[in-house]
């Protein structure tokens, strides 16, 4: 195989294939990438036994067809140092990059010894949707689930849920939920659910993220596989063996007390909280008034202590209420809405954060349980 990179097109799909040729340090042939080059078309491949991932590459200058495995470790980083046309060439045992009077060489992997990937040719299409909205519900739906392997599984995992002319991504940890929702260009099922592990989640979003702007993604899926395809990449996630809680019990309409304010505003007043009590019991308190404004403070014993005003539209009965800073942050955070509306069901009810004018996400957070001393504290202090 004879291979002329003079496309910086070839480079971008190595970049997005190479993460997922990280498989198990046993099996070396997993750290390289297959790659085959025939009419025209060169079609790189990697898996880690869990992802796997096919990017294809059109109109290649191709001066021999053939294929071959190429080691990550050594031809991805060398490519990356080098410009633009330059010579890859492929024998059995061999891997050569030349480029102008440089050679470098490196040992390659039986193509034989490499696992036979998963098709999506019997596979069930279950619908078609817009890249960037597919992109959109993983970052909100996501980020509560966790990317370590937990017990029960479902916590690292992500639930894709279709229903109607609906796609669903919810993730819990267990203390919290995310959700969020997009209309599809096209659906094929009426109702389905897929569990996919956090991981095989970060790396979709993470190829979304390299598309076009008008790119629209095929998801399909087995008993075994759940398949991501564009025009030119297949991403494979193995499905998860478990079941997701029924979510739709625990998402109450109750509320005593609710806000609406700032988005940015509120993002730098728990930034600037947060510095107090990182190290300490992470917990920042609100403070609600209706008909007034909203108090932040936190204290960290021998640290310091920290109390800001924000204007707010609150209504309801008047409110003190304990969160973790980092979890409340990173749901505020992960919406780009300039405005966020909060639910609370008193001290102790979950908390449901909402953008201001749709539905289509949501954030249940449930309070930390505050100890008298901090309730106490603060009110001695409102004295002085």
């Amino acid at each position: 195989m004879r291979i002329k990179v003079c496309d910086p097109t070839l480079m971008k799909n190595w970049q997005i294939v190479e993460r997922t040729s990280r498989g198990p340090k046993t099996m070396s042939i997993l750290s390289g990438i297959y790659v085959k080059a025939y009419n025209n078309k060169i079609t790189l491949m990697a898996t880690d036994l869990k992802t796997s991932i096919k990017c294809t590459v059109h109109d290649a200058v191709i001066e021999e067809e053939g294929e071959s495995i190429f080691p990550t470790k050594g031809v991805g980083e060398i490519i990356k140092k080098l410009s633009l046309d330059f010579l890859i060439e492929a024998t059995n045992e061999r891997i050569t990059i030349k480029h102008e009077r440089d050679k470098f060489s490196f040992t390659t992997y039986p193509t034989e010894d490499f696992p036979k990937l998963p098709v999506s040719t019997s596979a069930t299409l279950a619908c078609r949707i817009d890249a960037k909205e597919l992109l959109r519900i993983i970052s909100e739906g996501s980020f509560t689930g966790s990317s370590t392997e937990e017990f029960p599984q479902y916590l690292s995992s992500s639930l894709l849920e279709f229903k109607e002319n609906t796609a669903r991504l919810i993730a819990t940890d267990g203390k919290r939920l995310s959700l969020s929702e997009a209309e599809l260009i096209e659906t094929n099922v009426d109702e389905q659910t897929i569990l996919i592990p956090i991981r095989g989640i970060n790396e979709l979003e993470r190829i979304l993220s390299t598309l076009s702007g008008d790119a629209v993604v095929e998801i399909l899926y087995d008993d075994s596989q759940c398949y991501f395809k564009t025009d030119d990449i297949e991403l494979v996630i193995r499905r998860v063996e478990s079941v997701f809680p029924p979510y739709e019990r625990i998402i109450s309409s109750d509320k005593t007390t609710w806000m609406v304010v700032d988005r940015q505003k509120l993002i730098d007043a728990l930034e600037k909280v947060e510095v107090v009590v990182r190290d300490y019991n992470k917990v920042v308190i609100l403070d609600l008034n209706p008909a007034g404004n909203l108090f932040i403070s936190a204290y960290a014993q021998n640290i310091g202590e920290a109390f800001m005003e924000l204007d707010a539209d609150i209504d309801g009965e008047p409110l003190k209420v304990g969160f973790n800073v980092s979890y409340l942050l990173q749901g505020v955070k992960v919406i780009e809405d300039t405005t966020v509306r909060l639910s609370f069901n008193g001290p102790h009810g979950q908390m449901r954060l909402r953008k201001l004018g749709s539905d289509n996400f949501l954030y249940i957070l449930m309070p930390v349980i505050l100890p008298d001393d901090m309730l106490k504290e603060k009110e001695e202090i409102d004295e002085v």
